[in-house]
């Protein structure tokens, strides 16, 4: 018996109750058994010089979106670790929310494989991550 699908709202509640994401604002824009999709609403605490997202903050709103692709997919209760995370950074986001969409390629007994692309509202890919996840007690 697989566990149910996690709602968009049982999402957005865990990341509202994880602190390890706390003080990031991220909220979950879409969720579907396909992809997932948070924002990260811009303020100036995540700015460079020129006002461009500092890299940190794409790779914590990919490691996220990844989590809760996972957390869609398995279940709530269901956890699993971050175990690599490769960013690429393509193109700099200035004073603007980013969105990241997260896919899952292969969820398999022990290890999670998907991408993460953090763009800009209409798509403009800014950057483009490989995550593998270690699922706990698998």
């Amino acid at each position: 018996m697989s566990a149910p699908r996690a709602s968009k709202r049982a999402l957005q509640a865990l990341l509202d109750r994880s602190a390890f994401v706390a003080g990031w604002g991220f909220r979950v824009k879409s969720v579907s058994d396909e992809a997932c999709t948070v924002m990260l609403p811009w303020r100036e605490e995540l700015a460079r010089p020129g006002g461009v997202v500092n890299g940190p903050a794409f790779m914590a709103l990919a490691d996220c979106a990844m989590w809760l692709a996972i957390k869609r997919r398995l279940g709530i209760e269901q956890d699993a670790v971050t175990a690599d995370l490769y960013t690429a950074f393509l193109a700099a986001a200035r004073r603007e929310t980013v969105y990241c969409t997260a896919r899952i390629l292969k969820l398999g007994k022990r290890l999670v494989y998907g991408v993460a692309e953090c763009h800009d509202a209409r798509g403009r890919l800014f950057t483009h991550h490989t995550i593998t996840y270690a699922r706990i007690g698998a």
